[in-house]
Order: structure tokens, then C-alpha cells, then sequence
């Protein structure tokens, strides 16, 4: 019994730290299609306005000054009735070409997930792009967009966005997830 004590203890004091707030309807559409923020316990990410751009509603943006970093999140249900059910990759693939810049010397760059991420994620599709991107969607020259999809419930978005890379980019890469599968 006292073990159970100590370990309520210990993740109450470890989730408490650098949460994240976020607005009621943001949790909302977490909470209805089961996506959780991997909360980053360091980093002093503050929530900042979203941005207004014609290519993503970002519902939730946070930086940090400390990583020089800007993470933008955004959720999508995709239910069976959806053109796009089943089509993960239709679906994030037209939204990186959007986000990308259309120079002629931008490039992007596709990477699937392995089965392990998936696993980390809980999802049954994962990819990330990374490009440069558009100035009217952020002034930053460095972007990766990681996109998570779980059949009939959605697709998760997190943008990551910064200068130079910090150090703690793969560890920012995995701060979305679906809840564990019933």
C-alpha cells in the first residue's frame, strides 16, 4: 500500500509540472477524439495567440524562448462518413504541400514511421515532413509537420517551427498521442 502512495505521489508531482494550459474547447476536441499532449516538463513553453493563416486552424500554440521553438497543434476528427477516412496520407500530404514553401530551392523531406513510434503514438499512421515554410504561415525558416492518424476517430497535428535545430527536437516530435486502444 505504501508503494502505491509513493508512486500516486511521484506522477502527481511530475504531471503537475509544465502543464501546458489549455482552452475548454481545445480540451474538448482532445477529449473527443482521445489525443493527449505529452506534456514538455521543461522548456517553459507559454501558450501564445494562434496565428490567422488560410492553411491550418491551429487551436493551440505554444513556444518556448528557451529552445527557440514554436509548437502549434491541431486536431481533426476523421469519422468513417469522411472523404478522407482511410486516407491519412491524402490528407497530411495536401497539408505539408500547403505549409511548405513554393520557392524553387524549397524541398521537403517524408518520413514514415516504424511500428515502434507507431506504438509510442497509439496511432495506425504516422509521417513527418519536413520543410521550409511559408512566409504567411510563419516567419521561421525550419518546419516539421507530424501527422497521427487512428482509423475512424482523427488526425493529430503538431508543426513544429524554429531557426536552428534544438536539441530537443525528437523528444517534440512525440508530444501527441492518442489514449491507449480498449
Amino acid at each position: 500500500m505504501r508503494y502505491l502512495f509513493f508512486a500516486v505521489s511521484i506522477l502527481l508531482c511530475t504531471c503537475g509540472r509544465g502543464q501546458i494550459p489549455v482552452s475548454p474547447s481545445f480540451s474538448a476536441i482532445m477529449d473527443s477524439i482521445g489525443v493527449t499532449i505529452i506534456q514538455p516538463l521543461s522548456g517553459n513553453f507559454q501558450v501564445r495567440p494562434n496565428q490567422e493563416n488560410d492553411y491550418l486552424d491551429g487551436q493551440l500554440t505554444v513556444y518556448s524562448k528557451r529552445e527557440k521553438l514554436e509548437m502549434r497543434f491541431s486536431l481533426r476528427a476523421v469519422t468513417p462518413n469522411d472523404i478522407y477516412h482511410r486516407m491519412p496520407n491524402f490528407l497530411a500530404g495536401t497539408l505539408a504541400l500547403n505549409l511548405g514553401s513554393n520557392d524553387e530551392d524549397a524541398v521537403t523531406s517524408v518520413h514514415s514511421f516504424g511500428e515502434e513510434e507507431l506504438a509510442v503514438f497509439n496511432a495506425d499512421w504516422a509521417v513527418m515532413y519536413t520543410f521550409r515554410p511559408k512566409r504567411s504561415y510563419s516567419e521561421r525558416t525550419n518546419a516539421q509537420l507530424i501527422a497521427i492518424y487512428r482509423e475512424g476517430v482523427g488526425m493529430a497535428y503538431t508543426v513544429l517551427l524554429f531557426d536552428k535545430t534544438p536539441p530537443t527536437i525528437e523528444d517534440r516530435q512525440l508530444s501527441l498521442s492518442f489514449s491507449q486502444r480498449e
